[in-house]
């Protein structure tokens, strides 16, 4: 007899598989998103109309992003803490235990870019007198693109994989 505590209609622990692969799926998709959007005032023929618009355009988008990006990075990590804790057995049997944990390491190693764009971002978002705004976005965008192609995308392969031993 199958009812909603055995997992007929909804089983918890394939909840807990896949919570990370799908937040760590919107950190992937947010930063090639940024990237994309953000160039776009950076094109050869938006470059000097946007000049005066990256700066209240980034303050906005900088207080509205920054929560979302770092509950999803806080939501791929604790789910990943949660896969390596929860049937531990079946995970090691699987194979996909050191996927779990690689990435949750991948999904934290997000924040190691931050002394990188914090720069740009503080002198965009403060106003510093004399800076070139379309430059420093220029600045932020190559560090986005850079972090989302390699530790974004390392730890959403890593989920992939994870839950694909983990599923079977």
């Amino acid at each position: 007899q199958n009812n909603m505590a055995s997992g007929f209609f909804f089983d918890p622990v394939v909840a807990l598989r896949v919570a990370p692969l799908v937040s760590s799926t919107c950190t992937l998709l947010y930063g090639f998103d940024q990237s994309f959007f953000l160039n776009g005032l950076n094109g050869p023929q938006t470059r000097k109309e946007s000049k005066h618009l990256i700066r209240p355009y980034f303050q906005w988008f900088w207080s509205s992003g920054t929560p979302f990006v770092v509950s999803l990075i806080a939501a791929s990590f604790w789910g990943g803490v949660g896969n390596l804790f929860v049937r531990r057995s079946s995970l090691e049997a699987s194979g996909s235990f050191r996927w779990y944990a690689i990435g949750l390491v991948g999904s934290l190693s997000h924040l190691l870019f931050v002394p990188l764009v914090a720069p740009s971002i503080r002198d965009i978002v403060k106003g510093k007198e004399g800076v070139d705004y379309n430059e420093r976005l220029r600045d932020w965008t190559r560090v986005n693109s850079i972090r989302t192609w390699t530790v974004d995308l390392f730890a959403w392969a890593a989920f992939i994989i994870a839950v694909g031993k983990s599923l079977q």
